[in-house]
């Protein structure tokens, strides 16, 4: 399976050392404001997590003004066993994602996903934190993204990478960070079956630097997860300040 190295427009524009199909989005011409679709799954997804991470408390942000899809941000407190928040997305998998012609037959039940982090436990996530973009950036990302494939008739799907702009702009001032790579937990955490005999897959981005980036293009996903692994602490964790795998190391 091909996977994106730009989501800034839909053309295919080469491919990448690893096999990766290189695809340009270009900004959508202005469109006039759609009504969320209707809200499907928030139930299940919130006892799915909770399944997941049990005995932990949870708050919702929830979206005041919503186009096309209503995206909330769930966050699950940090337990003693499990020292970080759990970041969640609800709404993302209200609308199935377009898949590709040449895949969509056989991975159907990919078109409809969700998205999750984890945050240290001391992250500041009080609405007034929210007035620093080094505060906020986290669940805007999670926001942007899931919005994403639905504004842009396309698709997200583990292993993909999505630069924060075309030139790689960090998502705050005080990190370098500036694309993802979407992975993966184990499929008892990843994947969520419907009682309406949907699936939604739960992807997790990782916020990663332009060389960890460039780097995986060119050697695939398997190694860019090698090295991120190699890394002090965890790198599932976000740590704005974590290590370069490609330039500090």
């Amino acid at each position: 399976m091909n996977f994106f190295k730009k989501l800034f427009g839909g053309r295919e524009t080469g491919k990448s050392e690893d096999g990766t199909t290189i695809y340009r989005y270009d900004e959508p011409q202005e469109q006039e404001w759609a009504p969320p679709s209707e809200i499907l799954y928030m139930e299940e997804i919130g006892e799915h997590f909770n399944k997941v991470f049990p005995n932990r408390e949870t708050a919702v942000f929830h979206e005041i003004v919503s186009d096309l899809v209503h995206i909330d941000v769930n966050v699950m407190e940090a337990t003693p066993d499990e020292p970080y928040r759990v970041l969640f997305t609800n709404g993302m998998s209200d609308l199935p994602m377009t898949l590709p012609p040449e895949i969509r037959e056989e991975y159907k039940h990919l078109e409809r996903a969700e998205l999750m982090m984890f945050l240290p436990p001391d992250w500041p996530l009080e609405q007034k934190d929210f007035e620093a973009e080094e505060n906020y950036w986290p669940i805007r990302l999670l926001k942007v993204l899931a919005r994403f494939p639905h504004q842009y008739h396309t698709w997200l799907g583990y292993g993909h990478t999505i630069p924060n702009s075309e030139d790689y702009d960090p998502y705050a001032p005080n990190t370098e960070l500036s694309g993802v790579v979407l992975l993966a937990l184990p499929e008892e955490v990843s994947t969520i079956h419907t009682k309406d005999g949907n699936q939604i897959q739960v992807y997790f981005p990782v916020p990663i630097y332009r060389e960890e980036m460039e780097a995986k293009l060119q050697l695939g996903c398997d190694a860019l997860i090698e090295k991120l692994a190699e890394l002090p602490g965890d790198f599932l964790i976000l740590d704005p300040q974590r290590k370069n795998a490609y330039k500090d190391i």
